[in-house]
């Protein structure tokens, strides 16, 4: 019995439902190496569709859109909008209806977003 529960908090720890991921995720919170960074975060959004494109801004002009597609609890991203993009792979440690928790490793320094779910 204790198998069979470790088993299925596994398999719902490490495979997240595709249909929470669908919408458009506002940042709430940016983390750097465990400490807290004021940034605004206003412009930051991802958003994802049913059919596996992706767009996401950033602080400034930044825009990116592809294609991604989930593999356990990993979110890969391919960028369209350069030539010979390379798929970036994003840890996603939290996944919910309303709310959004993902990893990154970027230079050497791990860094942590939290996103609401924009309802609409």
């Amino acid at each position: 019995m204790k198998r069979l529960f470790f088993l299925t908090l596994v398999f719902f720890f490490f495979f997240f439902d595709k249909g929470n991921l669908i919408g458009t995720w506002q940042a709430v919170a940016y983390y750097e190496t465990g400490q807290t960074v004021n940034t605004p975060l206003d412009a930051v959004q991802l958003s994802f569709s049913s059919s596996g494109d992706y767009a996401c801004r950033s602080i400034g002009f930044y825009e990116e859109r592809g294609q991604y597609r989930l593999a356990g609890n990993y979110l890969h991203l391919k960028d369209s909008t350069v030539q010979n993009a390379v798929e970036r792979t994003i840890k996603i440690l939290f996944l919910s209806p309303d709310s959004l928790k993902i990893g990154m490793e970027t230079a050497g320094k791990s860094s942590t977003v939290f996103f609401g779910k924009i309802k609409q």
